[in-house]
């Protein structure tokens, strides 16, 4: 779906256009492919970049083409697949957004009515910019809060516990990459294009809110790191605990089946016609298992 927007700075709303008018955001929502060989031969866009802003896999990217700039960015989607893909498009004459699904920022546009003028295109570039490094932001902060409530609560932790880290740390992992390619795009923007001052000072916020952000997600995931090494020390310290717990439990049994084994044979055997040879036998197989315990204890086992 193809729907066009403008706001100039002599209107009071941003509205919603039949056709096409210079000034206007193009704002593209799950593209057919007719649309995609329309967008491509009226604006003459680059076909393959705009079938890699709707690929959830695109890796993010700036590309300058002939007068045209391909922004590919990453944001947080509300489906199962935690990241999707959106293309940003600065051209001389108009600003385009396509992705599969209308992300979220464009819909906080309309539903806090936001101030966007879409003739001045460099800052409707930069607002989006800035909306999208709000939602990482906020899903970010997010995800060190479920982090640092597990850290503080170590001793109580259990399996449930630990599988909800490992789906925190999937997502940092994630996050790790898309802020570092954003911050390279912050970066190469603001050595292609030249911003006014104001707009410079914003895009400089950025770049430092993206490593800000990185910075969060590379230690909350060396957090995640230390907690799992943690718990597979206790594991590991439980399960050996456990099985010399067996051993000298096996090893007491192996004798006492031994010394009754012998007693079972039918033989002549030392005190076989001694009524109380069964005591003796328990006595014998007693201090067998006390040897036992004392040798373990002292070889710290």
């Amino acid at each position: 779906m193809i729907t066009y927007y403008k706001k100039s700075l002599k209107d009071r709303a941003t509205g919603k256009l039949e056709n096409f008018q210079v000034g206007c955001w193009i704002d593209v929502v799950n593209p057919t492919g007719e649309e995609i060989e329309f967008l491509t031969e009226k604006f003459e866009l680059d076909k393959q970049n705009l079938i890699s802003g709707l690929d959830k896999n695109e890796v993010p990217r700036v590309e300058f083409d002939d007068g045209k700039v391909y922004i590919l960015v990453k944001l947080i989607s509300s489906s199962e697949q935690l990241l999707s893909t959106c293309l940003l498009l600065i051209t001389d004459k108009f600003v385009l957004t396509l992705s599969s699904a209308e992300p979220q920022f464009v819909k906080s546009i309309f539903e806090k009515k936001a101030r966007l003028i879409t003739t001045q295109k460099l800052k409707v570039l930069i607002k989006f910019l800035s909306m999208i490094n709000k939602e990482f932001e906020k899903e970010t902060i997010k995800i060190v809060k479920i982090v640092n409530a597990k850290k503080n609560s170590t001793r109580k932790m259990r399996e449930k516990d630990l599988n909800i880290l490992l789906q925190q740390e999937e997502k940092l992992s994630y996050f790790i990459s898309s802020y570092h390619y954003t911050t390279l795009i912050y970066e190469r923007l603001l050595k292609k294009i030249k911003f006014s001052e104001e707009d410079k000072e914003i895009m400089e916020d950025l770049i430092i809110d993206s490593n800000q952000g990185l910075n969060l997600c590379k230690s909350s995931l060396k957090t995640i790191s230390n907690l799992r090494n943690y718990h597979m020390i206790i594991l590991s310290n439980k399960l050996n605990r456990t099985i010399t717990m067996l051993t000298i439990f096996m090893a007491f049994l192996g004798v006492s089946t031994t010394i009754t084994g012998f007693y079972g044979m039918n033989v002549s055997l030392p005190f076989q016609n001694n009524p109380d040879v069964f005591l003796y036998i328990i006595a014998s197989i007693l201090v067998v298992g006390i040897v036992l315990i004392i040798y373990f204890l002292k070889s710290k086992l």
